[in-house]
C-alpha cells in the first residue's frame, strides 16, 4: 500500500492504516513541507537526556546584543514602579 485516504475524527485524530504504522514504529515526526505535511519514523528520546543536551549547549546568537543607554535604563526603572 503506497498512499491511504483517512478521515479526521471530531477531534482531530487521524487513524493511521496498519501497514503504515509498522513502517512508522512506536514515534512519528511530523515535518511541514511545501508539498503538505510528512510523517517519518522518529526515535525515543530520554527527557534526561534532551534536558542535558540543551542545558549543556551553547545559546544560539542572532545578532550583537544592545546596551541600553543609562537614560533608557532609567525610563525602564520609573516604568515599573
Amino acid at each position: 500500500m503506497r498512499e491511504a485516504l483517512v478521515k479526521v475524527d471530531s477531534k482531530g485524530r487521524i487513524c493511521i492504516p496498519h501497514e503504515f504504522r509498522e513502517e512508522l514504529g512506536g514515534v512519528v515526526i511530523l515535518r511541514k513541507t511545501r508539498r503538505g505535511i510528512l510523517l517519518s519514523p522518529g526515535k525515543d528520546r530520554d527527557f534526561m537526556d534532551e534536558f542535558r543536551r540543551v542545558m549543556l549547549s551553547e545559546p544560539r546568537r542572532t545578532g550583537i546584543p544592545e546596551n541600553p543607554r543609562a537614560e533608557e535604563m532609567k525610563a525602564i526603572w520609573r516604568e515599573d514602579l
